[in-house]
This record gives structure tokens, C-alpha cells and sequence, in this order.
């Protein structure tokens, strides 16, 4: 057996709010309110003595559950993490506009005008040389526009 802990994180809203403020002596989940540039989160983490990662995932999943009983509502967790303890969670890889501009097949100019729109992922962080995104933000980018096929947001092609 070794100890996993589960990091769920979900966004700020009243149904959380709500949902932190049960208890349950079997669930002790251990609540923080964590303010972020990107919006405020409530993250939920607890330490289970498991055999494997898998299940501590599946018990993650019950966790979840649980909290979206109480809370009487849908919320959806931002993200599940799930590491042994003792372990740093593992830092998501990082891109600039730069590498997003070359994974969408378009001008660094163009994600940079991109990167106004509401609808673009903030970024992670922010450097002197730019703001920084997660791939998987990136990804699920690129994804959006692959589906939206009648409208590019590459360059335009004159025919």
C-alpha cells in the first residue's frame, strides 16, 4: 500500500462554496480557496492509502461525485491530479504564442490578435518575453478550430 494524494480543483461558484462547507467524516476532504489571475478555484485534496494510481483515480471519481451531490448541482472539476505522496505534482508543459502560432499553422501576429478574444484560454503565467499557456490548452485550441470548418482563423487565401 502506499499513500496518493487527490487534488481536485473546481471553480469558484456557489454550488462549490457549498459543497466545501460539508462535512463528512469518512470524505475528510481538506478545502482551500486559491485566488489566481485566471479566477478564483476551490481546491480539494485528500491523502488515501491505495495500492495503485488507478485506484486512487477511481476513488477520485467517487470523490467527485460526492461533492456534486451535495452541492446539488453539475460542477464539473477543472482538473483531477492524482501523485504519490512525498512525489511534486508534475509541472503541465508549457508554450509560448510563438509555438501555438506554429501548432495552428498561422502567424505569431495573428494568435497574438487570437489571444484578445474571450474565447482564447488565458494564459498561465506571464514573462517579460509574453504569456505562457499550457499545451493542453493549446491543443484543445487547435481542436476548436479544426471543428469550426467554415471559419478560419489562419491566414486567408486569395482565390
Amino acid at each position: 500500500m502506499e499513500d496518493w494524494v487527490v487534488r481536485i480543483v473546481f471553480p469558484s461558484t456557489p454550488d462549490a462554496l457549498r459543497a466545501s462547507k460539508a462535512r463528512n467524516d469518512r470524505l475528510a476532504l481538506d478545502w482551500k480557496f486559491v485566488e489566481r489571475r485566471t479566477g478564483a478555484t476551490l481546491v480539494a485534496t485528500q491523502t488515501l492509502r491505495r495500492r495503485t494510481a488507478s485506484s486512487a483515480l477511481a476513488k477520485a471519481a467517487r470523490m467527485v461525485e460526492w461533492i456534486q451531490r451535495v452541492a446539488e448541482a453539475e460542477i464539473d472539476p477543472i482538473s483531477v491530479s492524482v501523485h504519490p505522496d512525498g512525489t511534486p505534482e508534475q509541472v503541465p508543459e508549457l508554450v509560448t504564442l510563438a509555438e501555438i502560432a506554429v501548432q495552428l499553422g498561422v502567424s505569431r501576429q495573428r494568435v497574438q490578435q487570437l489571444s484578445k478574444q474571450t474565447w482564447f484560454p488565458p494564459p498561465v503565467a506571464r514573462t517579460k518575453s509574453g504569456p505562457i499557456y499550457t499545451l493542453a490548452d493549446a491543443m484543445q485550441l487547435q481542436r476548436v478550430r479544426e471543428t469550426k470548418k467554415g471559419n478560419s482563423y489562419g491566414r486567408q487565401s486569395a482565390d
